[in-house]
């Protein structure tokens, strides 16, 4: 299996969290997969992150316990994950 470039420089910088890059691409940018496990992270760490479609602000939602993130959602565009 190959890996996904993720091809939004933008978006991928809103998401660094001053840890080192997860893994990488033949090409030298972050992974979709590295993206995708450090936004997860950041929610579950009950923060705001960037947003891996447009580099907003997601924000974690939370199911009916209140207790732990289900997901997040982006204030700009909208793109939830969860």
């Amino acid at each position: 299996m190959s890996a996904a470039v993720l091809d939004r420089p933008r978006a991928a910088g809103m998401l660094m969290t001053g840890r080192a890059p997860a893994s990488r691409a033949g090409d030298g940018g972050p992974t979709l997969e590295g993206v995708i496990v450090r936004t997860w992270e950041g929610l579950a760490a009950h923060r705001g992150v960037g947003c891996p479609i447009c580099g907003g602000r997601m924000a974690p939602r939370y199911g009916a316990s209140g207790l732990a993130p289900v997901g997040g959602r982006c204030s700009d565009c909208g793109t939830t994950l969860g």
